[in-house]
C-alpha cells in the first residue's frame, strides 16, 4: 500500500480551483501513488479514475499539472510524493523485516540496561518513515528521566526538559476544590 502525503495548507492552494478540479487533482496524486506512476498519468488512464475528466483541463491551465504528450505530469504538491523507487525499496525492507518475525520485541527491563548493541538479527533493516522516537512508551507513564520529584511549596510534580528551567506542573483538582469552584458561578 502507498501513501499519498497533502501538507496542511493543500486547501489553502486549493481554493480557486472548481469542485471538479479539486477532485482530479487529489484522484490524479493518489492514482499515480497507487500504481507508482511517478505523477506521470497516462492520458488513457484518468477515464479510470477521474468523475469529471474535462476538469484537467483547467489544472493544465493553470500550470499545475503538464500536458506531456502521452501522459499528464503532475507538478502541484510533487515534492510531497515518494518516488517509485523510494517506495519499492521500502517495501522490500518491509517484506524482509517481516520474513524475520517483523519488529523484534524489545527485553524485559532487567535485561535492558544490560544491553548495549544490538545483533544485526533484531535491527531493522530500515527506519521507518513513520516511526518516531517519544518520550513515553505507550504504557502512559514517562520513561525519559524528566520528571525531577515534586516542589516542596506546592508538592505538585516539577517537569526538567533540556535547557529549561524547572516549573511545577498542576496536580489534578480535588473534589472540594471542584465544587468550590463550580458555586462560584452564576448559571
Amino acid at each position: 500500500m502507498t501513501w499519498t502525503k497533502l501538507s496542511d495548507d493543500f486547501a489553502d492552494d486549493c481554493w480557486t480551483l472548481s469542485d471538479a478540479a479539486f477532485r482530479v487533482h487529489v484522484e490524479g496524486l493518489t492514482w499515480s501513488n497507487r500504481k507508482l506512476l511517478d505523477l506521470r498519468i497516462p492520458k488513457s488512464d484518468v477515464r479510470r479514475f477521474a468523475k469529471n475528466p474535462e476538469a484537467v483541463a483547467e489544472l493544465v491551465e493553470i500550470g499545475w499539472w503538464s500536458d506531456a504528450g502521452e501522459f499528464y505530469l503532475i507538478r502541484h504538491h510533487a515534492n510531497y510524493q515518494r518516488s517509485r523507487e523510494d517506495v519499492i525499496k521500502q517495501q522490500a525492507a518491509n517484506a524482509a523485516n517481516g520474513r524475520r518475525g517483523g519488529r523484534p520485541r524489545k527485553p524485559p527491563r532487567e535485561q535492558a540496561s544490560e544491553l548495549t548493541t544490538s545483533s544485526p538479527e533484531t535491527q531493522s533493516l530500515t527506519d521507518s518513515p513513520s516511526e518516531s522516537t517519544t518520550e513515553r512508551d505507550r504504557t502512559g507513564q514517562d520513561r525519559s528521566g524528566l520528571t525531577n520529584g515534586t516542589n516542596d511549596e506546592t508538592g505538585w510534580p516539577e517537569v526538567r526538559r533540556p535547557g529549561a528551567q524547572l516549573r511545577p506542573v498542576p496536580a489534578p483538582l480535588s473534589d472540594e476544590s471542584w465544587q468550590a469552584l463550580a458555586s462560584g458561578y452564576d448559571r
